[in-house]
């Protein structure tokens, strides 16, 4: 995506405003941080000062959830209730882009499950939040909110992005770096969306969500551990293993509880929790290993793309051979295409 500042801008833009919660909003009652319901007027404010700065005149229309929160305490269907929202929102109102402000914690989580969740829906949808509260001193989230109105001012991919700091990162690349700097979240990877986007079949979404969940290995750890973790996420468990695609064996115990989940229908998709490369699966014999025991390699994904995609295609009711066939073909640019073709990278101000 061109840059926000130097890009050519239109004169007059019409935004949709959904605040979720976080950072952005909180104030400390003596407790500790917490979000608070309320903040149009103060938006409102916000857009009359980037109108008279930037020369572009805005129509909002803004709305909170019901419950704001701090989004640490963002559930399975937070990103899917959210992008609902957004969705009813723009057919209603057909805005030019919409702003979703949001706490930063889980940001990249919601924001990649939002990507898959609304990649139909033509319109950039960005997220944005703040690392101190509006109207406190040193806070950044009017410049990150202004940030996001400029990237709808002027954009060149309708996608899911995050605005933060000085840069717009794809949601489906992106990761939270800092919890005490303005430029809290960074590219991972390049975003490189596929030259013509694949179609998913056409099939009937679950009337029950299945729970998946992220299982990250360490030295030491007991296999029991894993187990349990894949008894509970039934609909599929994203694990995050080291290098390439490795992890400890501890005989064929970690092997055979892969082994079991996949043979009852739980998928397991294996990524690297390294920021550069990508999980290959044949390289090493722990890797075959999962692999014949019927775990799908994840590629170059981020976690929080790598676990909302499993998530969303769950959810739309894929499983066995077409989960597998999908969780590994690029829907949007979370995994990396073949060289030739061109990435889309974050941009800086």
């Amino acid at each position: 995506m061109t840059s926000a500042a130097t890009a050519q801008r239109v004169s007059r833009i019409s935004v949709d405003i959904l605040y979720t919660g976080g950072t952005f909003g909180m104030v400390d009652h003596g407790d500790g941080l917490r979000p608070r319901q309320g903040l149009g007027t103060e938006i409102a404010d916000v857009i009359a000062r980037f109108e008279r700065e930037n020369g572009i005149a805005v129509r909002f229309d803004y709305t909170e959830l019901e419950q704001v929160i701090d989004s640490s305490d963002a559930g399975p269907d937070t990103a899917r209730r959210i992008a609902e929202r957004v969705r009813s929102a723009g057919a209603q109102r057909r805005p030019d882009g919409v702003v979703v402000v949001h706490g930063t914690d889980t940001m990249a989580y919601i924001g990649a499950r939002m990507a898959f969740e609304l990649r139909d829906i033509g319109i950039p949808v960005v997220l944005t939040g703040a690392q101190i509260p509006l109207g406190l001193p040193g806070s950044d989230a009017r410049s990150n909110l202004t940030l996001a109105l400029n990237s709808i001012a002027a954009p060149s991919v309708s996608t899911t992005f995050i605005a933060f700091g000085k840069s717009l990162h794809p949601a489906v690349r992106a990761s939270k770096r800092a919890c005490d700097d303005y430029d809290g979240f960074t590219t991972v990877q390049e975003c490189t969306p596929p030259i013509s986007p694949p179609r998913l079949p056409e099939i009937h979404a679950r009337p029950d969500s299945m729970p998946v969940g992220l299982f990250t290995v360490f030295p030491g750890m007991h296999p029991d551990l894993l187990d349990a973790a894949l008894r509970h996420y039934r609909g599929g468990l994203v694990l995050e293993c080291y290098g390439s695609g490795t992890l400890p064996l501890h005989g064929s115990a970690t092997v055979q509880a892969i082994r079991t989940a996949t043979s009852r229908g739980t998928p397991v998709v294996v990524i690297t929790h390294c920021d550069s490369g990508t999980v290959d699966l044949d390289r090493y014999q722990p890797g075959r290993a999962m692999r014949d025991a019927g775990a799908i390699g994840g590629g170059d994904m981020t976690r929080e793309a790598a676990l909302a995609k499993l998530g969303y295609l769950v959810d739309l009711g894929l499983s066995g051979s077409e989960l597998h066939r999908w969780m590994t073909t690029n829907l949007l640019g979370e995994l990396s295409n073949p060289p030739a073709t061109q990435p889309i990278p974050h941009t800086s101000n």
